[in-house]
C-alpha cells in the first residue's frame, strides 16, 4: 500500500461540446490530450446515463441518439504541482462546463 497526499479534479461537461481553436475536437478528447501530455496517471472519464449541465433540461440515453447532450464527468488524481499545470492549461477551453478541485486529498494506492 502507498500512502498519497494530492489534488483531485472533476469535471463535469456535454458530449457535444467542441472545441473550435483546436480543431474543433470534443472537448473531452482535449482534456484526456492534456492529462496525458502531462503525465496524469489516474483519469477517469465516463458518461452518464442521466442528467444535465448548466440547461436544466434532463438528458437521458434513451433519448439523445441524434443530438447527444449527455453529461460527461471526468476525474483525475495527481500531486499538486501538476494538478495546477492541469487546470492552468485547460481552463482557457471550459465551455458549458464546471471544474471542481479538491487540494489535501488522502489517498491509497494498492498494488
Amino acid at each position: 500500500m502507498e500512502e498519497f497526499v494530492g489534488t483531485y479534479i472533476r469535471i463535469f461537461v456535454k458530449e457535444n461540446v467542441r472545441c473550435k481553436e483546436l480543431h474543433n475536437k470534443p472537448l473531452n478528447k482535449i482534456i484526456a490530450e492534456f492529462a496525458i501530455e502531462l503525465g496524469i496517471s489516474d483519469f477517469i472519464e465516463y458518461k452518464a446515463m442521466e442528467g444535465y449541465v448548466f440547461d436544466k433540461k434532463l438528458h437521458t440515453a434513451l433519448r439523445e441518439i441524434v443530438e447527444p447532450e449527455l453529461p460527461i464527468i471526468i476525474e483525475i488524481f495527481t500531486d499538486d504541482d501538476t494538478a495546477q499545470k492541469f487546470i492552468e492549461k485547460v481552463k482557457p477551453y471550459l465551455k458549458e462546463s464546471a471544474l471542481l478541485v479538491f487540494r489535501d486529498i488522502h489517498g491509497m494506492f494498492f498494488r
